[in-house]
């Protein structure tokens, strides 16, 4: 087992929550409003609660969830590669993350999962655990990262320079583990392993978000069996949701009890025209890909016009900086190569798959959401608890909504509601229902 200088591996998980700069959003690139769906419009008549909060700064509150008792000696973990590597959750590689202490145990892993097609791929991501042992199940939180670009380099694992950053979200997730909480997050598949991110493919992300779970309980110290909560924003929001809505299909051996979903992308068409002409139109074009790169039956060359069609290998060239550059300049009616790719048939059953408003959420779920967002408009978030709450069968759903607080700077604001709510959660009691009677 490699051992490698990781400094900035909190600066990762800033990425993860889509806060290090304005840079992230999820759309399916159409030039009308979204098609029908099998999910009802919503109306302002039958709308659901949704709770108005002032945000605050300060730490959670305290809640009844009790850590799992842990022991004052530090210690040492070797993580031997998995025996039978076919298996969801082996792993296949690790990298020893130093943290300059021996407070904190850390790696970067590689490990299998699979496509949407079931195809065997490799994904890459990271584990973090208190060096403290634990007596019993520890919990485990698995991260889901935000936009941060489709090509392996842009892989949220790798390690950052940018010690302001760090430090910040050092002090978001030092409590987690010092609650004994385990901190997984997946790179998701392409990004670190073989092929272009199929980027806003639900049920890849999902996957992936899950088999690093599998992956963690692979290492018998870290007794990562305890009840799982799931946190992402933006993309991460979208594959959050993903999450909470495919588990018993993906997953049912793991004891999920609770899902945040910060700005979770929907709406496809409102996101499409939020965004036409704007700062990121480029991640148009990433959808576009994401989705042909995930489903044999989409082809790129029907949506995209030709002459720009050899722009799409800078996809693999940059993040979502250099994706910017080469596509915002691009005039979208010059660009695409249909009037509406939701009169395709193929692309409009993908795209209408891949919304987080088709499925009811299995587990309960926390909707976090700023009014001021610039990327995802916080009506999209109004609609979408509407549709999920009108879907036969879903579990509790609530919403949050916080004053004047834009996409990024959002999750700052919720963070210390959002430990509470998943604090609650892992110690069993029920959540808040704002869907109507």
């Amino acid at each position: 087992m490699k051992k490698i200088t990781y400094p900035s591996i909190f600066l990762a998980f800033a990425l993860v929550a889509g806060a290090c700069g304005n840079t992230e959003v999820s759309v399916a690139p159409t030039t009308t409003a979204a098609p029908t769906t099998t999910t009802v419009a919503p109306t302002t008549t039958a709308a659901p609660t949704t709770t108005t909060v002032a945000p605050t700064t300060t730490a959670a509150p305290a809640t009844t969830t009790v850590a799992p008792t842990t022991t004052a000696a530090p210690r040492s973990v070797q993580i031997q590669a998995s025996d039978d590597e076919a298996v969801l959750g082996a792993i296949l590689a690790s990298e020893e993350i130093n943290f300059g202490s021996d407070d904190t145990l850390g790696w970067n892993i590689t490990y299998r999962s699979q496509s949407v097609t079931g195809e065997p791929i490799e994904v890459t991501g990271t584990i973090l655990a208190s060096a403290e042992a634990a007596d019993g199940p520890r919990p485990v939180l698995s991260i889901t990262h935000g936009t941060t670009g489709m090509a392996d380099q842009c892989a949220p694992s790798l390690s950052f320079a940018d010690a302001e950053v760090d430090s910040y979200f050092l002090e978001l997730l030092n409590p987690l583990l010092a609650k004994g909480w385990i901190l997984v997050a997946t790179d998701y598949e392409g990004m670190g392993g073989p092929g272009l991110h199929p980027y806003m493919v639900g049920e890849s992300e999902a996957q992936g978000a899950f088999d690093i779970v599998r992956a963690a309980q692979t290492i018998p110290e870290l007794n990562a069996t305890g009840p799982l909560v799931v946190w992402g924003h933006s993309q991460g929001g979208h594959a959050a949701m993903h999450v909470a809505e495919r588990w018993q299909e993906i997953a049912p051996e793991l004891d999920l009890v609770g899902v945040g979903a910060g700005a979770p992308p929907s709406q496809m068409g409102l996101l499409k025209d939020f965004l036409t002409g704007s700062d990121f139109q480029g991640y148009l074009v990433m959808v576009a890909a994401g989705l042909a790169t995930a489903y044999p039956d989409l082809d790129l060359s029907t949506v995209i016009s030709a002459d720009y069609f050899g722009l799409l290998d800078e996809l693999e060239k940059g993040c979502t900086g250099h994706i910017f550059e080469v596509f915002n300049p691009i005039a979208y009616d010059d660009f695409v190569a249909v009037d509406d790719i939701f009169a395709l048939p193929e692309w409009n059953a993908r795209l209408i798959e891949n919304d987080t408003n088709q499925l009811p959420n299995q587990t309960p779920v926390l909707i976090l959401h700023g009014d001021a967002d610039e990327q995802i408009p916080v009506i999209s978030s109004e609609w979408l608890l509407d549709q999920l709450c009108a879907l036969d069968g879903h579990q509790a759903l609530e919403r949050r909504v916080y004053p004047g607080f834009g996409h990024s700077a959002a999750v700052g604001a919720y963070w210390s509601e959002l430990i509470e709510w998943l604090d609650q959660r892992i110690a069993g009691q029920p959540a808040t229902d704002q869907c109507p009677a």
